[in-house]
């Protein structure tokens, strides 16, 4: 499978960037934000946002790397990175705001991944209930405050964990669902 350019990897980058937009005005990102709030009722709201916002962008970037090729996934996931720079651009970020933030991002994947590799392969398993991402959803918990001895936040069984666990597993669907199409258009492949 031959590769794309520079520019048309950027273009179906600046495709997938709204399915960002969407999953953060949804409810996913206000459950998200709910569960932090009582997670930790003292939590900045700016630190709380740019919280949902890296857990919804390491979402996306997963549902890329599970929908497309293999031989596309990197420079498709670099495309997307490259159009939420373009739209960053215009927040005239200094060179150490920029480099902070890039910092950030790499920690937050890194914290992520073991999680989410171990709540997906929960997900896969057709007898393993209705909470999905539990690991990943602590770890955002502990991504707004770090506590030693966090409390348990599934305790119960219609918390604030439980329904951003509906809502991120619908928000990833819908993503996966509207990148199978992009797929579609653009290699004709289906998932």
């Amino acid at each position: 499978m031959a590769l794309l350019t520079n520019a048309e990897y950027l273009d179906l980058g600046r495709r997938i960037v709204p399915l960002l937009g969407i999953a953060l005005a949804g409810p996913s990102a206000e459950a998200l934000r709910g569960l932090a709030r009582a997670y930790d009722p003292t939590a900045d709201d700016s630190r709380i946002g740019a919280e949902v916002f890296l857990f919804h962008k390491y979402l996306l970037m997963q549902a890329c790397v599970g929908v497309f090729p293999e031989a596309h996934v990197d420079h498709i996931v670099g495309g997307l990175f490259a159009a939420l720079n373009e739209r960053a651009s215009g927040l005239e970020l200094g060179p150490n705001r920029q480099q902070a933030m890039h910092e950030m991002w790499r920690l937050r994947a890194g914290q992520f991944d073991e999680p989410f590799s171990q709540d997906r392969m929960q997900r896969l398993d057709e007898e393993s209930g209705p909470i999905h991402w539990k690991q990943t959803i602590d770890q955002f918990c502990q991504n707004v405050h770090e506590m030693v001895d966090p409390p348990d936040i599934w305790a119960g069984r219609n918390g604030p964990s439980h329904l951003a666990s509906q809502f991120v597993t619908a928000a990833l669907d819908q993503m996966v669902l509207a990148l199978g199409e992009i797929n579609r258009l653009q290699f004709g492949e289906t998932v």
